[in-house]
């Protein structure tokens, strides 16, 4: 009889754990029958929705993070109608993505993406010499809603309006560099002070200049290098949105100062109105 109950229990405890890792499979990697629903809805709602277009599946994949098929849709003929149908186990509709191709969010990422190869030109050149943690550019691209809406604070003045971006546009990627491009810097030297920043801000503008890659503006920090306890020593040197054409070089130190001063005065002004919120 105890045999029996024994042999009764490892049983129940087998299937236990049986169901338990088939739970866990289905979590992180889906399962058939739910893809083929997936695919299902995806073929009925281009069909339904996209009738006459020739947007097909480019693929179908399960995301673990949430719980949803993802599938990718593509257009041969158009480099900016990409979107996803993210779509549940069961099988039904949760998102449509395709709003990303209307808004022109598609066409700022490719924009962005054409600047910021350009920029890398210069920043993965074997002649440049600085140490930097981050570099790159990008375009400065903002919705005309978050333009207008006065709770938004960091929308540069010199930003270009995402909605009026054509769908499938060609455009000179140099003069939206003129108009929009923005560069992210962060670097290390040992000297760090307003006249060394100036010097390597003068610089990089030559650079970019030599390699005919425009930009609207710059963000650059100078910071020192980590100490042995991997601590980044206080002091550094940073200026934000400071204009092409206020980089040159007679009084590049005073506007220089004068730019970190203001960085730091906003960055306490915002840490005030968190405190306030709190």
């Amino acid at each position: 009889m105890k045999r029996k109950w024994m042999h009764r229990a490892a049983s129940i405890l087998i299937l236990a754990l049986a169901l338990s890792l088939a739970w866990l499979c289905n979590a992180l990697f889906g399962n058939p029958i739910s893809r083929m629903l997936a695919e299902r809805t995806a073929r009925r709602h281009l069909a339904q929705e996209y009738a006459g277009t020739d947007y097909e599946i480019e693929r179908i994949g399960y995301s673990f993070k949430d719980s949803n098929y993802h599938a990718f849709i593509r257009s041969p003929s158009s480099a900016d109608t990409e979107f996803t149908l993210y779509i549940t186990m069961r099988g039904r509709l949760r998102l449509d993505t395709y709003d990303d191709v209307l808004s022109g969010f598609n066409t700022a990422l490719r924009l962005e993406h054409a600047y910021r190869e350009l920029a890398d030109a210069v920043f993965e050149d074997p002649a440049f010499p600085y140490n930097c943690h981050i570099a790159f550019g990008t375009l400065e691209v903002y919705p005309r809603a978050l333009i207008r809406d006065p709770n938004v604070k960091d929308v540069p003045d010199y930003a270009i309006v995402q909605d009026e971006l054509v769908i499938d546009g060609e455009y000179d990627i140099r003069e939206l560099g003129r108009q929009a491009g923005h560069l992210i810097i962060y670097t290390e030297q040992d000297e760090v002070d307003a006249q060394r920043a100036a010097e390597i801000m003068l610089d990089m503008k030559a650079r970019f200049d030599e390699a005919e890659i425009p930009f609207a503006a710059m963000d650059f920090t100078l910071w020192r290098p980590k100490n042995k306890e991997g601590k980044r020593p206080k002091g550094e040197i940073s200026v934000a949105h400071f204009p092409y054409d206020a980089i040159y070089a007679e009084e590049m130190r005073s506007r220089v100062e004068e730019a970190h001063r203001a960085l730091e005065a906003y960055y306490a002004e915002m840490d005030a109105q968190k405190q306030l919120e709190q």
